[in-house]
């Protein structure tokens, strides 16, 4: 039986490394979403620009900052109304035992992480499946990204941000 080094070496050369990229994967792109679309807007810039597309940076950006103001403009409009007290108790760790002050919190938060989701399937389905459509990529490791999310979710909630 003879071995064929020439087909090894033209399976190599079908599927060069130089069009693959080292991006984070869609899945991660999609669980940042559903707790920042804007951290994981910073993911998806970040495989744009690895990826070589420089111009399609300002059309997330735009994308972000359009839901950004839909998701303000739509809590402003239902008119939930925020009981103080409750946020005062709420931030020094006194449990809030009344129910009709836990509930515009209940509702802001369930309304903020719906439209981080729809965000999230923006994202991944349109975004990135319109520039990433073939699976040539290597997924990037999604640690380092975590532990900076953790880290400003940390520091940001302690300045009051």
């Amino acid at each position: 039986m003879e071995f064929d080094e020439n087909k090894d070496r033209e399976a190599e050369n079908q599927y060069p490394d130089e069009d693959y990229v080292d991006i984070y994967s869609k899945r991660a792109i999609f669980w940042f979403s559903v707790f920042s679309p804007l951290y994981a807007g910073v993911l998806f810039i970040i495989n744009l620009w690895v990826a070589g597309y420089k111009k399609v940076i300002s059309q997330v950006l735009a994308f972000l900052f359009m839901y950004y103001l839909l998701v303000f403009f739509v809590i402003r409009s239902l008119n939930i109304k925020l009981d103080m007290e409750a946020l005062r108790k709420f931030s020094s760790g006194t449990p809030i035992t009344s129910l009709s002050q836990i509930m515009p919190f209940l509702e802001i938060t369930a309304l903020t992480l719906g439209f981080n989701i729809i965000a999230g399937i923006i994202l991944t389905r349109y975004f990135f499946k319109k520039y990433f459509p073939d699976d040539d990529y290597y997924p990037k490791s999604v640690l380092r990204p975590l532990i900076i999310y953790i880290l400003l979710s940390l520091v940001l909630g302690r300045t009051g941000f």
